[in-house]
């Protein structure tokens, strides 16, 4: 009786899914954007979708800790989470297609992430079934249903956050074992060989291109692998348009051409990048950084100058200068991958993130603490400084540094943005940080700093962002020094 039940439960199931995504089915994401009320509801797919995945890995626990005689009614329990399991996971599915399907998505990537999230709620479905019928098939389904969760979840993760998100920080032993291999980022190189970094390199604040480096491949080239090819790649095409190479720019999207060469005011990119980001079309979009004021001049002076990929970088007049700070902050005979092994040593002792900051090992690291801010203290600061020179950026909220670790922090050269927020820090130590030549932005919101501890910084040439909100600096103070970085 159970089991049919269990039965009719499946078939009301999948026949319930099916018909949410039967309109769906029909009409398979095309990079198209279609309707606000379904973009709306669909966006709350990244939301849900954690749910199914808490339930489902919480199933096998409660089955194994009731195989043990002293918790054997915990696994009462277990029915009732795959029950929970199977209901969000329909719900996950279905807002996921609809994100996809109105949200201007498309792509090989998007596509097997939305079956193998189908496949996935049929298959924490049939072990709802199998439960009640047979223990062995029903471990068996059990696992491969984790399985293919990982698997699923893996194909989300790169959507998200690019192609090696769940491979980047793999230790090498296991890399090589499973013939992983691993680059920087989920994009291809976009005239790459053209580009001549090591000339760009000066020991003034601005920087000059090779003459032999195109105007596309300096400076337009890698404003589009920054900011904008995570969403417009050969695996996800967001409004149809890819910008992972000059010939995929100038193809356009479904609104047709979107550069115009000589026209920059009637080319819809440039429309776009210079929009308010609360509007619509703004571009980049869903929050991320959008293009600075000399990123957006770059463009509009690569538009009129006729969009060519072949003009050389000399020849195109008023750019912006390429500030050192813009370019890659290491010396080029530094490159962070022969590294990778003392690099992955540190992440496993200390429990700290090293994130490569682009697809360019050149361009340093990130450090990384919000996963477990509390084991990293002045002590790690200290075995950090083995490769303090790589990381550039230093993500430090709510840690254990002190003052002490400041002094180990302004060792580390190429240092552009320290976040110390709800940390202990005080104005007898963050003096110390203006040693850093390249510090562009420091956070000190939740401190106890006062206007004396920031005295050294306000008039910081190269800080251009300084954070003091729940500090003890007087109101005035706090204005001053954000008004002096306008």
């Amino acid at each position: 009786m159970l089991l049919r039940t269990r039965l009719v439960l499946f078939g009301i199931g999948a026949a319930v899914l099916l018909i949410l995504l039967w309109p769906l089915l029909h009409a398979a994401p095309d990079g198209l954007e279609h309707g606000e009320l379904t973009q709306f509801v669909g966006r709350f797919h990244p939301l849900v979708v954690h749910l199914p995945i808490a339930f489902l890995l919480l199933v096998p626990l409660l089955e194994c800790a009731g195989s043990v005689r002293r918790w054997s009614r915990v696994r009462e329990s277990a029915e009732f989470v795959l029950t929970l399991a199977a209901i969000t996971a329909f719900v996950a599915v279905f807002l996921g297609w609809l994100l996809a399907w109105s949200g201007g998505y498309e792509g090989k990537l998007v596509t097997i992430h939305m079956w193998s999230g189908f496949s996935l709620a049929v298959a924490v479905l049939l072990c709802f079934v199998l439960r009640a019928w047979d223990k062995r098939v029903y471990g068996a389904a059990l696992l491969a249903t984790l399985v293919l969760l990982t698997w699923t979840s893996d194909k989300g993760g790169k959507l998200t956050h690019g192609e090696t998100f769940m491979t980047r920080h793999m230790p090498s032993k296991l890399r090589t074992l499973l013939l992983v291999r691993v680059i920087p980022n989920n994009v291809q190189p976009i005239n790459a060989a053209s580009l001549n970094a090591a000339s760009l390199i000066s020991t003034s604040v601005t920087a000059t291109p090779a003459p032999s480096a195109t105007f596309f491949a300096a400076r337009v080239a890698p404003i589009f692998e920054n900011k904008c090819s995570n969403c417009h790649n050969t695996e996800k095409r967001k409004g149809k348009l890819r910008l992972d190479s000059f010939e995929n720019v100038m193809r356009g999207g479904k609104d047709g051409i979107v550069v115009k060469p000589g026209d920059p005011k009637h080319s819809e990119l440039f429309r776009r990048i210079n929009l308010s980001p609360d509007e619509k079309d703004f571009m980049p979009t869903d929050g991320k950084p959008p293009l600075t004021a000399s990123e957006v001049k770059v463009i509009e002076l690569w538009i009129a100058s006729g969009a060519s990929s072949s003009l050389p970088a000399i020849e195109v007049h008023g750019a912006p200068p390429v500030l050192v700070s813009d370019l890659p902050v290491l010396p080029l005979t530094r490159d962070y991958r022969p590294q990778l092994p003392l690099i992955t040593s540190l992440e496993h002792e200390l429990g700290v993130r090293l994130v490569p900051r682009s697809r360019n090992p050149e361009d340093g690291l990130i450090l990384r603490t919000v996963s477990a801010p509390e084991r990293c203290d002045d002590a790690a600061i200290a075995r950090l400084k083995v490769i303090g020179m790589l990381i550039v950026d230093a993500e430090l909220a709510r840690t254990k540094v002190t003052d002490a670790g400041l002094k180990t922090l302004a060792t580390f050269s190429n240092l552009r943005a320290v976040d110390l927020a709800h940390t202990a820090v005080t104005s007898a130590g963050v003096p110390v940080l203006a040693r850093l030549s390249r510090l562009e932005s420091l956070n000190l919101t939740a401190t106890v700093v006062d206007d004396a501890g920031v005295a050294a910084l306000r008039h910081k040439q190269t800080l251009k962002r300084l954070y003091l909100f729940e500090t003890k600096c007087t109101a005035r103070s706090e204005l001053e020094s954000r008004d002096e970085r306008r």
